[in-house]
């Protein structure tokens, strides 16, 4: 069984698919840690060629934790210094190819739940279950700010941020943030994360 769960920045997909697949029994992928790790792996690297890099990388789950070449970089990938690189690092069609290839891979004979930007569109095409996680961008800003708990950032800065994220992800030329025509949208503007969870679960058939 594959689960797809795409939306915009900080609509919860993360924490939302987590959960979801522990309910159902069934793995979790990050793709969005995928693309940290990588980008961690390239910023240590010393050359840019990302083709001979990327065939060198291996990137395993296990539970909450993510291996990168057998080091636990769980919360390395969380610094500011990943985060800002990321996105950038997203937009290469070598990289995102090199990635789309592996979450494939571990879908292929596994129960999943997948969540990211594409993965009903392109990464799970045949996903049985897509759904696109939204909510207004006041609503996430606001759910990120509080997450954050930092006074050096406001809530306007966190704003302004997702507006560009948002764009960003739904005009790149690669792989753009789409919801696609069987998706089920979800929009959890109202709801809080236990309700958004039911919601999600209650259109899986096991």
């Amino acid at each position: 069984m594959k689960i797809a769960i795409d939306g915009p920045a900080g609509s919860g997909k993360s924490s939302i698919a987590k959960e979801i697949a522990k309910k159902l029994d069934i793995l979790y992928v990050d793709t969005g840690a995928m693309y940290r790790a990588i980008t961690l792996k390239l910023l240590k690297a010393k050359e840019t060629d990302y083709e001979k890099i990327l065939k060198e990388t291996k990137i395993n789950f296990d539970g909450d934790k993510i291996f990168l070449d057998g080091e636990d970089v769980s919360k390395r990938i969380r610094e500011n210094e990943i985060s800002n690189k990321t996105s950038e690092l997203s937009k290469n069609k070598i990289i995102r190819d090199y990635l789309v290839k592996m979450q494939r891979e571990i879908a292929k004979d596994t129960d999943v739940v997948m969540e990211g930007r594409d993965i009903g569109s392109v990464v799970l095409k045949d996903a049985e279950y897509k759904f696109f996680l939204t909510a207004n961008v006041e609503t996430r800003a606001m759910r990120r700010y509080k997450q954050i708990g930092d006074d050096k950032v406001t809530f306007d800065e966190i704003l302004e941020d997702l507006k560009v994220r948002d764009y960003n992800d739904s005009h790149r030329e690669n792989s753009p943030l789409v919801k696609t025509d069987d998706a089920i949208l979800i929009d959890s503007t109202n709801l809080n994360a236990e309700e958004t969870i039911k919601k999600i679960i209650s259109y899986v058939k096991r």
